[in-house]
């Protein structure tokens, strides 16, 4: 179970390990629907009640989590079938993600408007994967004042005795 828990995306090439990136992209999905839900139910829809607000929950990490789930699932069948790693297996992905999506709204324009933003977004993940740049680049620390232990002012107590 530690070797799940510790399991990332490229970890094992495309097409293998599916269950591992099932459960690695739904882990990941359930807590950014985790986020909203509580977003929602905090600041938006106030229910009352337990079971009122455990099915704002269940509303949003549902959905959320299965259409990561079905990339993840749809992408690895699509590169075995196929027998190629390349951008498009992330757009048929992206697409089964997007059905989800459309079926949740009830809206078949919802759908078609979030294949084009999943679609062009597993698009370039795939590329930047492929090319080595980073997607969502990690953000670079900044210093400060304030964090005085990564400042040297020895210079300073010469100064001052």
């Amino acid at each position: 179970m530690q070797a799940l828990m510790n399991y990332k995306y490229y970890d094992s090439p495309e097409g293998k390990d599916g269950f591992q990136k099932m459960f690695y992209m739904s882990k990941h999905a359930a807590y950014f629907g985790l986020g909203i839900a509580a977003t929602d139910v905090l600041l938006l829809s106030h229910p009352k009640g337990y079971v009122q607000t455990a099915g704002r929950f269940v509303h949003y990490m549902g959905p959320i989590t299965a259409m990561a789930a079905a990339f993840a699932a749809t992408t690895c069948i699509a590169t075995s079938l196929r027998g190629k790693d390349d951008r498009l297996n992330y757009v048929i992905g992206a697409a089964s993600s997007a059905a989800i999506y459309g079926t949740w709204k009830n809206s078949l324009s919802g759908g078609l408007h979030a294949f084009l933003l999943f679609g062009v977004a597993a698009y370039m993940k795939k590329k930047s994967v492929e090319e080595g740049w980073e997607f969502f680049p990690t953000a670079k620390k900044q210093k400060n004042f304030l964090n005085s232990l990564e400042y040297d002012f020895s210079s300073l107590k010469d100064k001052y005795k």
